[in-house]
């Protein structure tokens, strides 16, 4: 499905927004007097706008690279009703402006987006944690996403962000995260997490309260520096249905990983340095739809444990595949197991096709 593009200035969009936000024109006396008249396009036109997609404008917020057109009194019945708002890709800078202002010409909100539940100002390099006023979160009372992928986010993420505590979708992927992921995340902020996409950073450990996100579906960690796990994930995350761990430097992952087993059904871990798996994994991880090992360092049969044989079986010559378990095929190709069996099965093949050329030229 495709969507038109609006291709009205910023200030058009705004306006109209304004004006439909306004109270309704009275019908005329023709109207009134007909009660079978059908509501005219005008009256039509007064339906809120609810959702905003301004992305990809950045000449239309230069020269300030910020969101300042957006905060002019004029435009502020259009903020008041928006449920989603994209400044995607628009070269900003700096959101300042977006802070707690008191009530104004008779306004009785004091918020900005009282009922804004989307935002999006993703890949906007130019974002910092300074970028933001500190009261930035007074003005989304009713967030439930925040996309913030490709700024420059770091190496913390921002206080104001974090105070964001209704949220249930967080994206920060490619941004400047250094070290480790903020402690008090599922233990003071963003309790109510659903989706946690961290991916493309520089994180090399996690806090535990990610242990504690009740609510946590999906967990994203993928192309971080992660050499180690603690705790995470836990029998708390009773929700978890999605772990995605590749491209780090993971030797080994948590024993509480089976602690999941209730609700896990992608587990994503190729990429690593992973020598062997916990015991318990696969005999406990019954409902395992999709499992990545590929790119590891598992080394030989004796590296696995016996109920991960027992379940997935060893991966196949070609393939590099573990199929025994029709319902959850285990990638293996890359990990020095898989690559010697595939030598081992190549070089068979060739000996029999020397076999048959030899027998060939004998019978000539």
């Amino acid at each position: 499905m495709f969507v038109k593009k609006d291709l009205r200035k910023i200030p058009q969009v705004l306006s109209d927004a304004s004006q439909r936000a306004g109270p309704s024109s009275p019908p005329s006396s023709n109207e009134r007097n007909d009660a079978s008249a059908q509501p005219t396009k005008k009256a039509k036109s007064n339906n809120l706008i609810t959702e905003m997609r301004l992305g990809r404008r950045a000449p239309e917020f230069l020269p300030s690279c910020s969101a300042s057109i957006l905060l002019e009194p004029k435009f502020r019945p259009a903020l008041d009703n928006l449920v989603q708002l994209s400044l995607y890709d628009c070269g900003l800078s700096s959101l300042a402006g977006i802070e707690q202002n008191p009530a104004n010409d008779g306004m009785v909100s004091t918020l900005l987006f009282p009922k804004l539940q989307q935002l999006d100002i993703g890949r906007n390099p130019k974002l910092k944690n300074d970028s933001l006023p500190a009261s930035f979160h007074s003005q989304f009372p009713s967030l439930l996403e925040l996309w913030c992928d490709d700024c420059s986010f770091g190496p913390q993420i921002p206080e104001t962000l974090l105070k964001m505590n209704e949220v249930h979708v967080v994206r920060m992927t490619c941004n400047k995260l250094e070290g480790h992921l903020e402690e008090g995340i599922g233990l003071k902020y963003w309790k109510y997490v659903r989706i946690l996409a961290m991916d493309g950073n520089k994180l090399s450990s996690v806090g535990v309260g990610i242990g504690q996100l009740e609510y946590l579906e999906k967990l994203h960690l993928r192309q971080n520096h992660l050499v180690a796990l603690s705790q995470v994930p836990s029998a708390r995350n009773t929700s978890l249905t999605m772990l995605c761990l590749s491209s780090n430097q993971l030797t080994s992952l948590p024993k509480s990983i089976v602690d999941v087993a209730d609700t896990l059904t992608e587990l994503y871990v190729n990429g690593n340095k992973l020598q062997t798996l916990p015991d318990g994994l696969a005999k406990n991880l019954t409902w395992l739809k999709k499992f990545n090992l590929a790119h590891n360092d598992i080394d030989d049969a004796d590296s696995l444990p016996k109920d991960f044989v027992t379940r997935f079986g060893l991966p196949e010559p070609l393939s590099g595949q573990c199929t025994k378990d029709e319902k959850c095929v285990v990638r293996m190709e890359g990990n020095p197991l898989a690559e010697r069996r595939r030598k081992a099965y190549l070089d068979e093949e060739k000996s029999k096709v020397k076999e048959i050329e030899m027998e060939v030229d004998g019978d000539d």
